[in-house]
Order: structure tokens, then C-alpha cells, then sequence
């Protein structure tokens, strides 16, 4: 089994333009299955190769990656960066890690560590599937009264 590098996993995050871009209620099943196909594999790749206690390294690694990338923009695009990548975490990676029983520890651990370092900027995970009833039919900005999440939390 050949080793995952950091820059590998990082960009599933960092180049998030193209997918967020799809983040729509009609692109994101098709968006989504394109993500997993591409980095599922990749991020079980990893988790396995570090074993139960490379996973809260591999996680570091990831959040120190965010922060260095972060670092290179200028100072004026350094939050949109950050935005942008928590976006990129919530709605694709998290979901396909947390379904993967091998990869939900890494995303609890990212969330945590992401959590601790920047408390003010915290996530709450959420599932592929809460995800997918968060998209609300609508017709010229306005939500139709059908359809959607009805049994919201």
C-alpha cells in the first residue's frame, strides 16, 4: 500500500471552487458521488496506514496545512480562505468521512482540533443525509410550501 501525502488530502479541502460551485439542489448528489469516487478512497487509505493513533496525527497535519495555506493568501482573502475550506469541510468531507466507519474517527478529530484552534469559527458536522433534506425547492428565490425538510430538527 503506497503512503497518501498531506498535500493530496489537503487539496479534497483546499481546492473546494469547482465543488462548491455544484453545492445546488440539483448538482449535489452528482457533485457528491464525483467527490467520494475521487478522495474516499484516498482518506481510507491514509486512516488505515496510520492505524488508530495516526489518526489524531493525521488530523493535526491536516488543520497545520489549513493554516499554512491560509497563511500564503493575502491578508485580505485569509478569512474568505477559511470560509470557504469550513464549507468545503461540512459539506463534502465531513459527510463522506462519517460514512465511512474507518474514516468517522478523522472527522470527529478534525472537528475537535479545528474547534480548539479556532474556537470562534467551530462546525457542527452533519450527515450526507441532513444535508440532502437541507435543500428546499424554490422558484425565483421564493420557497415553495412543498417539499424539503418537514421533519427539520
Amino acid at each position: 500500500m503506497r503512503e497518501v501525502s498531506a498535500e493530496t488530502l489537503l487539496t479534497a479541502i483546499q481546492d473546494g471552487k469547482p465543488w462548491l460551485a455544484r453545492f445546488t439542489g440539483k448538482e449535489f448528489e452528482r457533485a457528491y458521488q464525483d467527490y467520494r469516487e475521487k478522495y474516499a478512497p484516498l482518506f481510507r487509505e491514509a486512516v488505515l496506514s496510520g492505524g488508530e493513533e495516526g489518526v489524531e496525527a493525521l488530523a493535526e497535519v491536516l488543520l497545520d496545512g489549513l493554516a499554512e495555506g491560509w497563511k500564503r493568501q493575502r491578508p485580505w482573502n485569509r478569512s474568505l480562505a477559511m470560509i470557504s475550506d469550513k464549507q468545503m469541510i461540512v459539506c463534502f468531507l465531513g459527510p463522506l468521512l462519517m460514512e465511512d466507519p474507518v474514516c468517522a474517527p478523522l472527522e470527529e478529530k478534525l472537528r475537535e482540533g479545528w474547534a480548539a484552534r479556532w474556537p470562534k469559527e467551530a462546525y457542527r458536522a452533519a450527515s450526507l443525509e441532513k444535508i440532502r433534506k437541507g435543500f428546499r425547492p424554490t422558484f425565483l428565490g421564493i420557497a415553495l410550501p412543498f417539499g424539503g425538510g418537514e421533519d427539520e430538527d
